[in-house]
Order: C-alpha cells, then structure tokens, then sequence
C-alpha cells in the first residue's frame, strides 16, 4: 500500500510497501520508521511493539536496501531505522542522519547505530528439482557452477539487495578479487534470474518446477521451509557470509523520548527470542567461528567499484543472450 507522503520530505519511493499491521494508540508519539527487513518479518514485530508501547504507533516502510540509502541521502524525514544491512550504513552522508540516543538502557556504537542482530547467507533447495537434474546438493559456493544446475538458480540482485550484495561481498572477499570474480561469471551461467529482495529467491523454490536453488538469507529461507517442507536448506559451508543489522534514530526527530522506548526494547535480552523465531543471528551468542563475517566498512568502500564489475557482468549476459538468439534462428 503507497501513500502521498509529500509533506514529510521526498516523496516515498515507487518501491516501498507500508507494513499493514496492528499498532499503538499514538498517545505517547507516532513515529515513522524504515526498513529494509522482509514485509513478513516486520508485521510480526509491529504486533510485538504494540503489545510492549501500546501507547506508541509507528508508520513502518519496507524499501530494497539500496533503495533505503537513496531515501536517506535525498533528505527522508523520518524518526528511525528497523533494521538496514550494515554494509549501507557507513555509505558517505548517512552519518549525518543519524542521531545518539541518550537513554542509559541503550548503548549504541559511536556511529549511533545499534547492531543487536545480523543475517547470513543461506541456499533453498528442492530436492526433487536436484534428484531430476542428477545434482548434489549445493553446499558449496562452487556447487552452484556446476553443469547440472543450468537455468537452475536464482541469485538476489547485488545493486538493490542486500541478501544480494552480502553475497557476492563474500565471494569478493573469502576467495580474493580475482578468483571471486571468476567464480561469480561461472555462476551466472546458471542464474535465470536476479531479483532485487532475498525474500524472491527464497519463494521461486518449489513455485517453479525448474528452479532448484535460490541463493538467499537464512531469514528467507527458514520462512520458506515453513511454507512447503518439501524444500532444505544447504549452506555454503566454506564461507557462510554474515553481516550486522543495524537500528538506529534518525537526527531530527521530535520525538526522542518514543524513539528511544523503541530502540530499548529492540536491543533488550526480551526482543531476542522473536529474532531467532525469524532465524536472525544474535550477535552477543553467535557462533562466530562458523561464519564469515564480512569486513563492512570495506564493503562499503568498495561498493562503487564492485557493482560497476556486476553491472559488466550482466552487460556481457545480455550480450551472450543476444549471440546465443541470433545463432539460433
């Protein structure tokens, strides 16, 4: 659902989607947050915060993460952030949107920004599909080159998603520029298509007889075994990419005191069992010996540079595309 909101800044994107559902009474604030977390996954912490603020409302809007960036630097006004990649939040100018809270129950990083959860990449499968094709099971990033699953993958979209951007980050940096790079082309041989959102990847699993991966996060893939058990999750187990999320209140706020409530809660122990019902890692009890953690300030230096390579990368998909039509006919 889209609204006019031309009078609280930029006009929202084309792209972005309000969470509809239950909320506070407003009697104590009414906050408008930004997210780039999935619809499913808010909507449930909507209900949570109307049960813990009653007196709170909150106007949420899920964007792309990409998109959420360019909302911010346009000006957005906005009183806080439910959830961003961390690989977007050092992206230059956004500093300067971002407020300290001050509440002793809250302790932020020095950039403001809280980081209680994150998210790691994962795989959905459809056993049927690889069983068909006479392929393994992907649990590896090169098992999704292999031969078998041509036409078989789905892989989020790098410049707009960050499921998408954490995993060609993780290609980039466990194996190196030049071997990453290498890997990712003898990929997209095999994706059929790259959507902008982790959640899409996920959801073609199982919805198209001819899909058997999707490359996506461990969030969207726990959704989607929910819905058809018939489908598995693989990781890749030399390099489970993982990445911060990050919260946040927005400077120019008029309503700190709301802001604040909201944030305390978020980052309390009493928040982190609804996090992991969404399969979200909990950065104060990971494991972290079984992940790779992404460096994110370099991702964010290098995201320039990394997604001009990607854009070469489907600018040579198209031509091959192109090639392969015309020798057809």
């Amino acid at each position: 659902m889209k609204g006019d909101h031309t009078d609280c800044g930029p006009v929202l994107p084309a792209t972005a989607l309000r969470i509809d559902a239950p909320t506070g009474n407003g009697s104590a604030g009414t906050l408008r947050a930004l997210s780039s977390f999935e619809p499913y996954e808010l909507a449930d912490y909507l209900g949570l915060l109307k049960e813990r603020l009653p007196d709170v409302a909150i106007e949420l809007w899920r964007m792309p993460t990409a998109t959420l960036t360019e909302y911010l630097l346009a000006g957005a006004r906005a009183d806080l952030i439910i959830g961003w990649a961390d690989t977007a939040s050092a992206t230059p100018g956004v500093a300067e949107r971002i407020a300290q809270p001050d509440a002793a129950d809250i302790r932020p990083d020095a950039d403001g920004f809280c980081r209680p959860t994150g998210f790691s990449t994962a795989f959905v499968t459809d056993p049927a599909e690889l069983a068909r094709r006479g392929a393994a099971t992907p649990n590896s990033w090169s098992s999704l080159a292999d031969a078998s699953l041509a036409n078989g993958v789905i892989f989020p979209d790098p410049r707009r998603s960050g499921a998408g951007y954490l995993a060609l980050t993780t290609l980039l940096q466990y194996l190196g520029e030049r071997s990453g790079w290498e890997l990712m082309r003898a990929i997209d041989r095999n994706v059929v298509d790259y959507p902008g959102s982790a959640w899409s990847p996920a959801a073609s699993v199982g919805a198209d007889r001819d899909i058997a991966v999707g490359v996506t996060v461990k969030i969207a893939a726990t959704r989607r075994m929910h819905e058809n058990a018939a489908l598995a999750i693989a990781l890749p187990n030399e390099a489970i990419g993982a990445e911060a999320e990050v919260y946040g209140m927005l400077r120019g706020t008029t309503q700190r005191r709301a802001v604040e409530r909201v944030l305390a809660w978020l980052t309390s122990p009493d928040a982190k069992p609804y996090f992991e019902r969404h399969a979200k890692l909990i950065l104060d009890d990971a494991n972290r010996e079984t992940l790779f953690e992404v460096d994110a300030p370099r991702a964010t230096r290098e995201r320039d540079t990394v997604l001009r390579r990607f854009d070469e990368l489907i600018h040579a998909r198209v031509e091959r595309s192109a090639l392969s039509l015309r020798a057809s006919r």
